[in-house]
């Protein structure tokens, strides 16, 4: 009796488990299967796409994603790589409904009873799922029901799509590791070529790429990958994709890889694309495309056409990159002590203008803190010319180490359609994403060519001569600008005072122009920043970016026009549909001339004169250079910055260097910019002269370049003549004497000298 009521417990309670486990079960079932995504919902599946940015030969600069994936279809991906994913990945992938239940059994008996490795078991089709809804539940259990929603939600996606389209939409989707999805964007990024021109071998390392992208990445672990890509090798040889003559050829082949990462800062150009980035949100966020939609640029795949030349913007990057790096060597060795001091003014300020001081301060950390927080050392790391460094150090340290580095910027663009052809704004984006072809620094000498090219429209010549005399400018706080070497006395020839860069003159020719004539001159140039009416801006006082000087000499090269920065000429679908198309604004109907084109031929000639004998005249002797070219460097006061802008007959150019703070600078002549910016343009000149695909490059200026009738043969210098020699002597000064200028002492000086020659008091 005992015993039948033991038994009968047991049952019920064997009863009672059961029907909750079936419960439980059926719950699982219920919940999953109301997380099954319904047919409508998978007829519209739609992926984030990459929109990628080209240059004008259609390669690509980079992209824009949030994640980083370029569609493409079935017909344009390489058969082997098809062939090699399916052996490895699915071999019955064209027999089954999106379950492969054989799969499924091995894995089990391998797994629960023999405790082995024997893969996922997941098809295809499953894995699309995964990657279309990632998996959310956590332990066992969740796995349980992410397995079981990925198998139900495999099934009805057989249902509505064909083989072909469902590789299609995983091939889109899979994740290759660094933030790179799908078979096109991998393909490119390990190989540099459209996944349609994959070798067998290649094709192969990207399929067994994807049961481990970190462990097998070819670039990190090249062992590894190659191991595994001749693991997916036999597998195609096993299910006869392949021959096994074919297999053993294959697996000969040595590990071979085009890295090529093009990311937000990696790439060609990525300042540029930074620069376009905020005009593009902006433009799609506010006007509709062609057909009435508006866009997403990190999610809608665009295309986006520039003109950027990839041969003249690498040899500008190369350019940049070789001669601030040897600049560095020689501003660090100028140095025998610490340049800035613990707790410098310079690192304080660069510190609470820093994202990390800002978050600091919003969680409401105190002073106290935030010191603290300055002073602590944590693992960073440091961009250094030799790469990447990983350090302990404080943020003050940090900030103290970047502080010292010297930067750059380069633009090189058509005068005559405006068309940007190179736009570097920095050593290196990850760590410097300032762009230097935008920001404002003062031009020094760089800017005297707008000064000449206003007299000239003011009825000067070139082979007018102005006097060299040291004048003080009582109006403007007894400013006395000085010439570099303290020479004064003579003349000079216009052309040979630019030629020569003489300071006094410049600022002599402005004040006879007329302030107010240079601004608005240099305004219709294309410098947009404020330009101060005061006489210093003769000598490059105003802050101006290297993309507005650049621009004003344009205006030489172009025969008097103005030509705008012109450098986004469409924008595409993922399809190729055009969606906007940019009208160039420098048609030769919508051109403004700003300058008479004999006055532009002037100002070439003038300016061909200081490449060939002048500041610039370390171009034809040092860097070789042989064609027809004209520039001009400008040096700012304490070296802080250095310029040069260049003309050949189809492009205008420009450089800058300096370091972060003006404040932070050369210590001696050695911070000339023909030592320091004048470099940067000579080395980017032999990196393009020898292109034969660049036609930037004569031996002779067009014809309308050189269009004025301006007589060029005079002497550069000339002395002072009698009737100067007794002029100064009469009003008491020498040539180290300066003039007062705008005062009614000069006159009462003049009379006192006359009265004392004669002996009258």
């Amino acid at each position: 009796m005992r015993n039948s009521k033991i038994k009968l417990f047991f049952l019920y309670t064997f009863g009672i488990c059961a029907l909750l486990f079936t419960l439980l079960v059926l719950m699982i079932v219920q919940d999953t299967y109301q997380s099954v995504p319904d047919y409508s919902e998978l007829r519209e599946i739609r992926h984030h796409q990459a929109s990628i940015v080209l240059a004008a030969d259609g390669r690509q600069l980079g992209s824009y994603f949030t994640q980083n994936r370029t569609r493409i279809g079935i017909d344009d991906i390489s058969s082997d790589f098809i062939d090699a994913l399916i052996a490895v990945e699915d071999v019955r992938f064209h027999n089954h409904n999106g379950i492969d239940f054989r799969a499924l059994a091995r894995v089990s008996i391998k797994t629960i009873l023999l405790r082995q490795d024997a893969g996922g078991g997941s098809t295809l089709t499953q894995q699309l799922v995964k990657n279309l809804y990632p998996r959310t539940g956590n332990g066992k259990l969740g796995l349980i029901t992410d397995k079981l929603r990925e198998m139900l939600t495999a099934v009805r996606l057989e249902k509505l799509y064909n083989k072909d389209e469902i590789l299609e939409l995983y091939l889109n989707t899979v994740s290759f590791g660094e933030e790179t999805f799908g078979i096109e964007t991998a393909s490119h990024r390990f190989f540099n070529k459209p996944s349609l021109q994959l070798e067998p071998e290649e094709a192969a390392l990207l399929a067994g790429l994807l049961r481990a992208p970190g462990y097998y990445n070819p670039n990190r672990h090249p062992e590894r990958a190659e191991n595994r890509r001749n693991t997916v090798i036999r597998q195609m040889e096993k299910y006869n994709f392949i021959t096994p003559d074919q297999a053993e050829k294959y697996t000969d082949k040595p590990l071979h890889i085009n890295y090529l990462k093009i990311s937000t800062h990696e790439g060609m150009a990525p300042h540029f694309r930074e620069h376009i980035r905020q005009e593009l949100e902006r433009l799609l966020n506010e006007t509709p495309a062609a057909n009435g939609k508006f866009y997403n640029l990190q999610t809608d795949g665009l295309i986006i056409q520039t003109t950027i030349d990839p041969a003249i913007q690498s040899a500008a990057e190369k350019a940049l990159k070789k001669q601030v790096h040897a600049l560095q060597d020689r501003f660090d060795a100028a140095y025998d002590r610490e340049l800035l001091v613990d707790n410098h003014p310079f690192i304080r300020r660069a510190w609470q203008s820093s994202p990390h001081y800002r978050n600091l301060t919003e969680l409401g950390k105190s002073d106290q803190e935030i010191e603290q927080i300055f002073h602590q050392p944590q693992s960073m790391t440091l961009f250094t010319w030799d790469g990447e460094v990983e350090k302990e150090i404080s943020p003050h340290d940090s900030l103290k180490h970047y502080l010292t580095y010297l930067h750059a910027g380069m633009i090189a663009l058509s005068p005559h359609t405006g068309e940007v052809k190179a736009w570097a704004g920095g050593i290196d984006h990850k760590y410097f994403q300032y762009d230097h072809v935008k920001s404002q620094r003062q031009s020094g000498s760089a800017f005297k060519p707008v000064v000449y090219a206003a007299a000239l429209e003011s009825g000067r010549k070139p082979c007018d001569y102005q006097r060299n005399l040291l004048n003080q400018y009582r109006a403007y706080e007894d400013w006395t600008p000085r010439n570099v070497r303290e020479e004064y006395g003579g003349y000079y020839s216009l052309q040979a005072a630019l030629s020569g860069s003489i300071n006094t003159i410049a600022v002599d020719l402005l004040m006879d122009t007329g302030i107010d004539k240079i601004r608005e001159k240099a305004s219709k140039m294309g410098i947009d920043s404020n330009i101060p009416a005061e006489p210093s801006i003769a000598l490059g006082t105003a802050n101006v970016s290297l993309l507005e000087l650049t621009q004003a000499y344009g205006v030489f090269a172009s025969g008097g026009y103005r030509t705008k920065p012109y450098y986004i000429e469409a924008i595409y679908s993922s399809d190729g549909t055009l969606l906007y198309e940019f009208d160039n604004p420098n048609r030769s109907n919508q051109r403004e001339r700003v300058l008479s084109e004999e006055s532009a031929g002037g100002m070439i000639a003038m300016l061909s004169k200081a490449v060939d004998e002048g500041t610039g005249s370390q171009l034809r002797s040092q860097y070789g250079i042989e064609y027809a070219l004209a520039g001009k460097t400008g040096t700012t006061q304490h070296y802080s910055d250095g310029w040069f802008i260049g003309i050949t007959p189809d492009l205008v150019f420009g450089t800058w260097t300096g370091a972060w703070n003006p404040g932070i600078r050369f210590p001696n002549e050695m911070g000339y910019a023909s030592q320091t910016a004048l470099p940067i343009a000579g080395e980017f000149l032999v990196n393009i002269s020898d292109n034969a695909a660049q036609e930037s490059f004569a031996s002779q200026f067009h014809d309308y370049q050189n269009s004025h009738n301006f007589s060029l043969i005079c002497e550069d210098y000339r002395d002072d003549t009698f009737r100067d020699r007794v002029r100064d002597f009469i009003t008491g000064r020498d040539n180290v004497e300066p003039r007062i200028v705008g005062s009614e002492d000069e006159d009462r000086g003049f009379r006192n000298r006359i009265r004392n020659f004669f002996g009258r008091n």
